[in-house]
């Protein structure tokens, strides 16, 4: 457990440093940096739960007892949340809104298959393979909604975030989500569908809509504030403000991230502050998101051993189904928008990985007793946690044979 803020620090130094150390390894062989920054997590997580447990280091004058290494705390996890959403908000302040427009049918064809697909072939497998029809429908759900994080990394690294592409996968992502969310509310009964479709809709409403109107005087106000770097500490506000909201109401808080990255990239006044973000989120918070996801690995085999052969089944369905759903819903929907093959299997690629409201969806349906038995939450919360590491380990590798000829 951490005790000290000192031992925070340790964890953010360690993390920074591995992280590093592993990106320059993987991108050394011509890899994504990304994949080294999640090994290293699986790494510093491995030393947590097999070396550095409490030791006690001697020297002739002094004795250190080495705090455990626990990159899964509420403080360490804070510090990778908002790593993702720096990463989302970068995304959002390169992304081009009337690009965005422009692929906005392909994007909503490209979501419904992303969503139909996954939700029937995970049904249909996990019926096939046992378990009952009420927990084969909360597997489906789990394997409607995508996450973008890894994929939105990988691209900017091949520099092919702005292209077609590249923003399908962006609509595409926020489109599915809100999918899941409504879906979620249907199924599990968290909310009325109604009820969630209406926050959606008024949340976009108020920081999409609204926002692009106001954010040129907002913005024009922080410029008037005569201390170094206001314009990026109230850009900054509106992130996270944004990300609040969008959880307030019901979306996840990478959606408002991307929505207040989007706004603000609108305005000339972006260009002032695209740099400091960058280091900012590059130098410090996403290294620490992704070294978070590796070593959430360790919790999750440690969690239920006892049970590993059922989490197997389990997990190769999820990841097995769940990647060709993906692949096969997206690039199906991208083919009706008039996409060409080589276009159409990037974007499947792009959509596979699962994350944070696959985690939602399981979380719920444990927490709301959805599920036949403490077992099955067991086994499904464990192997929903492999699957969103194991995707996120794949998916820049994916991503970057799909891409190979660029």
């Amino acid at each position: 457990m951490i005790t000290t803020n000192l031992e925070i620090i340790l964890l953010i130094a360690l993390a920074l440093i591995f992280a590093r150390l592993f990106g320059h390894l993987f991108d050394k062989i011509k890899q994504p940096a990304v994949i080294g920054e999640i090994l290293a997590g699986v790494f510093l997580g491995g030393m947590s739960v097999w070396i550095f447990h409490g030791q006690i280091v001697s020297f002739s004058f002094l004795k250190i007892t080495l705090p455990e290494l626990d990159f899964t705390t509420d403080e360490f996890s804070l510090m990778a949340e908002i790593g993702i959403l720096f990463m989302l908000f970068i995304s959002g302040l390169q992304t081009s809104l009337p690009q965005l427009k422009k692929m906005g049918r392909t994007s909503s064809y490209v979501a419904i298959g992303g969503v139909i697909a996954p939700l029937i072939f995970g049904m249909t497998a996990s019926v096939f393979v046992g378990f009952s029809v009420n927990d084969s429908i909360i597997i489906g759900l789990i394997l409607v909604a995508t996450s973008v994080g890894v994929t939105v990394r990988t691209l900017l690294d091949l520099n092919r975030l702005d292209t077609d592409v590249g923003t399908t996968i962006l609509g595409s992502a926020v489109i599915d989500d809100i999918l899941g969310i409504i879906l979620l509310a249907f199924f599990l009964g968290t909310d009325p569908p109604l009820f969630v479709g209406l926050k959606i809709a008024i949340f976009f409403s108020i920081f999409l809509l609204i926002g692009l109107k106001l954010i040129d005087k907002i913005l024009n106000i922080s410029e008037k504030i005569i201390l170094p770097k206001s314009l990026l500490s109230i850009s900054l506000a509106i992130l996270l403000i944004f990300a609040f909201f969008a959880n307030q109401c019901g979306i996840a808080g990478i959606i408002g991230a991307f929505i207040a990255g989007l706004v603000i990239g609108q305005n000339l006044k972006s260009k002032k502050i695209i740099d400091d973000v960058q280091s900012l989120g590059y130098g410090f918070f996403i290294p620490l998101f992704f070294v978070w996801v590796g070593a959430r690995l360790w919790g999750a085999v440690e969690l239920d051993a006892e049970l590993l052969g059922q989490i197997g089944i389990l997990t190769l369905v999820m990841i097995g189904i769940g990647s060709i759903g993906k692949i096969v819903g997206c690039s199906i929907g991208a083919r009706l928008a008039k996409m060409n093959t080589k276009e159409s299997l990037e974007v499947g690629v792009g959509m596979i990985p699962r994350m944070e409201l696959a985690l939602i969806i399981v979380s719920t349906a444990v927490t709301s007793s959805q599920l036949s038995s403490p077992t099955i939450e067991h086994i499904l919360l464990t192997s929903t946690v492999i699957l969103t590491i194991f995707t996120t380990l794949v998916t820049p590798i994916l991503i970057k044979l799909a891409f190979k000829n660029y």
